[in-house]
């Protein structure tokens, strides 16, 4: 498949050229890290999908090493000659601007020439080293960038490589690609709905950052849930326009089984016409008891129709290699994860969240997109609910016709609908029985 757009990197060693190649493309296609030798020995070239689109990213050498210049240039004009659409990107490092980094610069220029200069930005890089805005820091009078950024045609774009973040990537590919060009397509783009339900501290809100590429969701490492009600974020993501509805934790102490069903019903229509897939997520490691607790009322709540959208995704995935396990062996071993993946058809993921790996992310998709085939194209809806709902107002009036008659003292409340519920249930416990098989 011919490329939408071939990227080059350029610059001198160091200056995150490597890394920002595995930023644009969503996981670590080159080697990178920390040295004050060139990684990167040789030409490279990978691609991937990005934003929709077939991406080529050739990374080179540092440009002042011995030799490299040549073979950078000889690279740079046959992109050049091909008719594919491309762009120059050269590295400057944000914290450090030395009388070699100039030299750098200056050898990217030769290289790509002024036909390949009109197609050149200068890429910012370490942007988490930044205090004040980047404006501010190419702008100052007495510093060596202004003259650069006008030779540019003041066209530059800022990296941060440690953060997972794919909003960075689209306004870079946004700024080369005219943005009626983006709207236009983005027209055919396939929806996904994705719904995040689990307990607290299994990484919803971190699942739902990672799936769309940026932290749009408010989370952390404590055990508490950080999320108290559902809420929505939608991003482009891989070739899709993806809505993620992020949930309370549901078994924390302050939601009730009410609230759990209340809160499904919520993260319905937060996805709008109704979500292509509820994933449960859960950590991996010892299934506690809150975790059977939880397996539990899904059964309940997630009859036939509702668990042909629904799926695992297993979180922590870096937690396999210190065990020394596969996924395949922990579920195997685990009599209640095996439960799990049965009453869900046997679909799940694994997420590493700490990883900048757009890999798992494309995984989970393709998951989502069987699931969305195998549904004939059909999305979760209330009206799946809404069975269960009319059972649960029928079973309450029973009660309630059942129930002594009782005075309430001041301050007392009657028993919700949903409790007398659970009380009509622990009498008739063959009623529920009926109701989702």
């Amino acid at each position: 498949m011919e490329p939408d757009l071939t990227i080059v990197l350029l610059g001198h060693t160091g200056v995150g050229k490597s890394a920002s190649g595995n930023t644009i493309l969503g996981h670590k296609a080159f080697e990178s890290k920390r040295s004050l030798k060139s990684v990167t020995k040789e030409i490279s070239k990978k691609e991937g999908k990005v934003c929709g689109r077939q991406i080529s990213v050739i990374d080179t050498p540092g440009i002042l090493c011995a030799g490299a210049e040549e073979q950078i240039k000889t690279c740079c004009q046959e992109v050049l000659q091909s008719s594919r659409p491309h762009l120059f990107l050269v590295g400057i490092k944000i914290d450090r601007f030395t009388e070699e980094s100039n030299e750098a610069v200056e050898a990217a220029v030769r290289v790509v020439g002024d036909e390949g200069l009109k197609h050149s930005y200068l890429l910012f890089t370490n942007g988490d080293a930044l205090d004040d805005p980047l404006e501010e820091f190419i702008n100052d009078p007495d510093g060596p960038l202004p003259p650069i950024v006008e030779r540019f045609g003041r066209r530059y774009h800022l990296f941060n490589n440690k953060d997972n973040d794919q909003q960075q990537v689209s306004e870079l590919l946004e700024k080369k690609i005219p943005s009626h060009s983006l709207q236009s397509e983005s027209v055919i783009l396939e929806d996904r709905r994705i719904v995040l339900l689990g307990l607290p501290g299994t990484g919803k809100s971190s699942s739902g950052n990672t799936i769309l590429g940026s932290k749009k969701f408010k989370s952390s490492c404590g055990f508490g849930s950080v999320t108290k009600e559902s809420v929505s974020a939608s991003a482009e993501v891989e070739g899709r326009q993806v809505t993620v509805v992020d949930t309370p934790g549901f078994a924390d102490k302050c939601l009730s089984h009410q609230q759990l069903f209340t809160e499904i019903v919520k993260s319905i229509e937060k996805a709008d016409l109704g979500p292509h897939a509820f994933v449960i997520v859960v950590r991996i490691g010892r299934i506690s008891s809150a975790d059977i607790a939880l397996f539990e009322i899904l059964q309940k709540v997630f009859f036939r129709d509702a668990l042909k959208h629904a799926m695992v995704l297993f979180t922590h995935g870096d937690l396999l290699k210190v065990e020394k396990q596969t996924i395949e062996e922990m579920i195997q071993a685990d009599r209640h994860a095996s439960e799990l993946l049965s009453m869900f058809g046997g679909r799940y993921c694994v997420f590493n969240n700490g990883q900048r790996d757009r890999q798992q992310v494309r995984n989970l998709l393709n998951k989502v997109d069987e699931m969305v085939a195998a549904n004939g194209g059909q999305y979760c809806t209330r009206e799946i609910f809404k069975r269960l709902e009319e059972e649960l107002c029928r079973s309450s009036q029973l009660v309630q016709r059942k129930l002594p008659d009782k005075s309430f003292k001041d301050g007392e409340k009657p028993l919700s609908l949903w409790e007398l519920f659970i009380y009509y249930l622990k009498l008739f416990p063959k009623m529920f029985s009926r109701l989702i098989h």
